[in-house]
């Protein structure tokens, strides 16, 4: 293992261990028995109709992805939804167990896009980057308006939602100059890519170009389909705005019923917990929710209400697992053992 790596997984063990210490004080605050007694009257069947219509929306996710890629090759390379589906599942499952919770699994994502025979990497690549920057730029803007509505209803400490509301928008900030640089054709990573000098190094002039070229792609689709990058930036707000519904749903068969500003803030606030370099933000989550609930008088245990997300969470992350096995074997059978044999019979 380089020093990188090293250096990567002692962090990962750092915020991990800081998170289960955080979640376990959480846990003992709430008490381990009334947090088992909310979780028995949730009931297994509302847990399975949740995890049913999360797939569901999980599929409007990767309906954004598709669109984005079939704008990347032409008619007869294009992807089925059903191939995008599980790629995306396989990126989630990575994403939630890395510290860098939105974006950890988007490797695996153009690894597992590229292993088509249709995509090239640089095309997976585009359109991955493509996705995740139209994601991000919609979680943000949805979390911005929770913090509007929390300072709107008075809630909470006004310089604790000033420090994430410029953080927030300092991280919009860069993603519209993203937006903005590629689409003027100016560059934004192998601008910076050229800031660091990194081009001066002889082995990275071959990724200068592969990043050159990447960039060309996304201007492409961000110049000519000017109504699909429209529909894009809808369908972005729609899918994050299903977490309203979400929380709705778990509420409702804890026995509690909300009105819509409560929905909303308790499906917009916690998601700063999933911006932080904590894997899943373990603990920050559920401790979200606890001041949360306080604040708006809820009568939810906000690890019983968290554990409900995260085990719909586990679901995904064992599909998405699943589908990296079976894709990485039928990825070695066909690019490493089938081109062994044959050799080897031609011999």
């Amino acid at each position: 293992m380089t020093r990188r790596g090293i250096w990567r997984v002692i962090a990962f063990v750092l915020t991990l261990v800081v998170g289960g210490g955080l979640f376990a004080f959480i846990v003992s605050k709430q008490g381990v028995d009334d947090i088992l007694v909310s979780l028995s009257s949730f009931g297994l069947l509302p847990f399975i109709g949740f995890v049913i219509i999360s797939l569901a929306n999980f599929l409007f996710y990767s309906l954004r992805w598709q669109l984005i890629i079939n704008k990347h090759v032409n008619k007869k390379q294009r992807v089925p939804l059903r191939k995008v589906y599980m790629h995306r599942m396989a990126g989630f499952a990575m994403s939630y167990l890395t510290p860098a919770a939105q974006v950890g699994g988007e490797p695996v994502r153009i690894a597992m896009l590229s292993s088509e025979e249709e995509v090239s990497l640089k095309q997976s690549t585009s359109s991955v980057i493509l996705d995740i920057a139209f994601e991000l730029s919609a979680y943000i803007v949805f979390i911005l308006a929770g913090v509007g509505l929390a300072v709107f209803e008075g809630l909470g400490d006004g310089n604790s939602f000033l420090i994430i509301t410029i953080g927030l928008g300092a991280a919009l900030l860069i993603l519209l100059i993203f937006f903005a640089a590629i689409a003027r054709g100016k560059g934004f990573f192998v601008h910076v890519f050229r800031i660091f000098r990194l081009n001066k190094m002889k082995p990275m002039k071959k990724f200068e170009k592969s990043l050159v070229d990447t960039e060309k792609m996304m201007k492409q689709f961000l110049l000519k389909n000017p109504r699909l990058v429209f529909t894009v930036s809808l369908l972005s707000l729609l899918v994050i705005s299903f977490r309203v519904v979400e929380v709705f749903y778990i509420s409702y068969f804890f026995g509690v019923d909300l009105n819509f500003a409560q929905a909303f803030l308790m499906s917009t606030l916690p998601g700063v917990a999933l911006v932080l370099p904590i894997p899943a933000g373990l603990g920050v989550f559920e401790g979200s929710f606890a001041t949360l609930f306080t604040l708006l008088a809820i009568p939810l245990n906000a690890v019983a209400f968290a554990l409900v997300i995260r085990s719909r969470d586990l679901v995904f992350i064992f599909l998405g697992l699943i589908h990296m096995l079976l894709r990485g074997k039928a990825f070695i059978e066909k690019k490493i053992l089938k081109p062994v044999i044959e050799g080897g019979r031609r011999l």
